[in-house]
């Protein structure tokens, strides 16, 4: 199973999930959509409760694979070279009954793309993906064919309030709450965006009830994911 973070609750999106629990049922290869902060990693954490599933975070490179998915299925290197490697993990993934996921797809290269090829033959693949363009996706984009897409919907309005109600929050929740709109607003109604936010005034207390107070949580809750990121 995939861990879900204690800390981002998951709130909505039951249309949603109805939809992509009977495509696992029917065991379709799903192309999950969505921009940064939308909740793609957090819906894939809410069907691995109910399904097994297997997860790279990464697949730049055949490292990346083999670094995800030989630990969960008990493969020890030893002595085997790393083409031997990927032929055992290819043949014991189907064995494992589990979805393969691989989450952030962008810029795939020829090896780890023809990876996911043969196992596309064999067993359900999921790709969460933000954009499906050639040039962001690499060498699986002509595979693109075989998966089904699902786009992920912002949140409304009052989804970003439940999700807010939910989040843990030591502060004024009351505060919180009654800037629900406006956080909502700035988020863009992505969940991801919202807990980014939440964890920044969880940090450093600004005044939601001005205009000001809300432009600085904005302005550095982009500065601590950029510096995250790198």
């Amino acid at each position: 199973m995939i861990a879900v973070a204690s800390h981002t609750p998951f709130v909505g999106r039951e249309p949603l999930l109805r939809r992509l629990r009977a495509m696992v049922r029917a065991g379709k290869h799903v192309l999950l959509v969505g921009p940064a902060g939308a909740g793609k990693s957090l819906i894939v954490d809410e069907i691995a409760r109910a399904f097994p599933m297997i997860m790279t975070p990464r697949c730049g490179c055949i490292g990346d694979l083999l670094g995800a998915f030989e630990p969960p299925l008990r493969l020890v290197p030893g002595d085997l070279k790393r083409a031997a490697r990927v032929h055992r993990l290819i043949a014991e993934l189907p064995r494992s009954g589990r979805i393969v996921v691989a989450d952030n797809v962008r810029r795939v290269p020829p090896r780890v793309a023809h990876v996911f090829r043969v196992l596309l033959s064999r067993q359900p693949v999921w790709f969460v993906v933000r954009s499906t363009a050639p040039l962001d996706l690499g060498h699986v984009w002509p595979y693109l064919f075989f998966f089904q897409r699902v786009d992920v919907p912002a949140f409304s309005p009052r989804e970003s309030r439940a999700f807010l109600s939910a989040v843990e929050f030591d502060g004024d929740r009351g505060e919180l709450l009654a800037a629900a709109m406006r956080l909502h607003r700035l988020a863009a109604g992505h969940p991801g965006t919202l807990a980014a936010l939440v964890a920044e005034q969880r940090r450093r207390r600004r005044d939601l009830r001005t205009s000001e107070g809300m432009r600085l949580l904005a302005l550095h809750t982009r500065i601590t994911q950029v510096l995250a990121a790198r």
